[in-house]
């Protein structure tokens, strides 16, 4: 079988689908892999052949974007002009974009294709279904498709959130088969590792572009009797902080496949798979949100009793501390997290859901 997966150029929404693709093709399915330029050669890293589509994160608005619905409507764009050619020519079986892939659905229907929505974190809110639906309409007609924005709706949507983590209320998607998150793929860590002096780690990470709540949040947790391991981000590396104690490492990539299974806690800005693969191993977490998404992570995180979090203002290298410092010894988070550990164990791997999808998708 055919299966063309497409994703939006950010290695996060790139790394989560990325699993389901790797199960597609250890089960003998022909698999090509879309997205932009400035991501594709980490899924050929893997082995997956990749079709180059749309903008790359920079030419779309980057990190520089303030409105990320117009991010995704004008990439989504251009990923359409770029795919759909080649699909009808190759025409895929199934079609498996991720949620905010606002192409996939023009793609599949011109290719004959079924689609399969990729859940990234929490589904979306029912109240930004308007803005997603505007730019799958306008695709929709540009393209002659005869099809309406609800019918996406009908689409089978992969779940990767776990119950505990889900917000209530009313659901964009309606038929859903639960997928269990991975804590990414492949890697290693730095040697210094075997070196760190406490018995307790904690993994600090705040993304490609640390921000400005990484130094404070690094001196409140390197005051700790604790090993810090920090990512610092590809760009800057760690020589703009300076040096370190020796219980403090900086890093500027992590493997958190490798990395987590030595953590007590992760501290982070609330990013979906990396609160998703620290609840993959019974990890609480302290989220220091900036982003909207990150926002609504970190209340679902404090909601299921697993972690806290720090707004931007609170912020500080003491509160960073004392909330670390309640989350290794308040038994309550440890409790939680490992609840919600459950819960993902319990979730349908890659391989399954791969086979059952393609079990229905033979059918018609």
């Amino acid at each position: 079988m055919r299966i063309l997966f497409s994703a939006c150029p950010m290695p996060g929404h790139v790394t989560t689908v990325l699993p389901l693709a790797l199960a597609a093709q250890d089960e003998g399915h022909e698999v090509v892999f879309a997205t932009g330029a400035d991501v594709t050669p980490l899924v050929r890293r893997h082995g997956i052949a990749t079709w180059t589509a749309g903008p790359t994160h920079q030419e779309a608005g980057g990190s520089a974007t303030t409105d990320w619905l117009a991010y995704f409507a004008r990439s989504a764009r251009r990923r359409a002009a770029d795919l759909i050619p080649p699909a009808v020519a190759w025409r895929p079986d199934l079609v498996v974009a991720e949620e905010l892939e606002l192409a996939g659905p023009a793609v599949a229907a011109a290719s004959g294709a079924r689609l399969v929505v990729h859940g990234l974190g929490a589904m979306p809110s029912i109240r930004a279904w308007d803005a997603l639906a505007t730019t799958i309409d306008g695709l929709f007609v540009q393209w002659d498709l005869g099809l309406r924005a609800e019918s996406v709706r009908d689409a089978v949507y992969l779940e990767v959130c776990p119950p505990a983590l889900r917000p209530a209320g009313e659901r964009i998607w309606w038929h859903t088969h639960d997928l269990r998150p991975v804590a990414g793929t492949g890697g290693a860590l730095p040697a210094e590792m075997g070196r760190l002096p406490h018995r307790d780690t904690v993994h600090l990470t705040l993304g490609p572009a640390p921000g400005d709540s990484f130094p404070a949040a690094l001196v409140g947790l390197a005051s700790l009797d604790v090993n810090v391991v920090a990512g610092v981000g590809p760009a800057a590396g760690p020589a703009p902080f300076g040096p370190q104690p020796p219980h403090v490492l900086l890093a500027p990539h992590l493997a958190h496949a490798l990395l987590l299974p030595r953590c007590r806690l992760v501290v982070s800005q609330g990013g979906s798979g990396t609160m998703l693969g620290a609840f993959a191993h019974g990890l609480p977490q302290l989220v220091l949100p900036r982003d909207p998404d990150r926002f609504a992570n970190a209340a679902a995180v404090v909601r299921a009793g697993a972690g806290l979090s720090l707004l931007p203002g609170e912020v500080t290298a003491d509160a960073v501390a004392a909330a670390a410092r309640r989350l290794l010894t308040e038994p309550s988070f440890g409790a939680s997290a490992a609840w919600v550990q459950v819960e993902i164990a319990s979730m349908s791997p890659a391989d399954a859901v791969i086979r059952s999808l393609t079990a229905v998708a033979s059918l018609r």
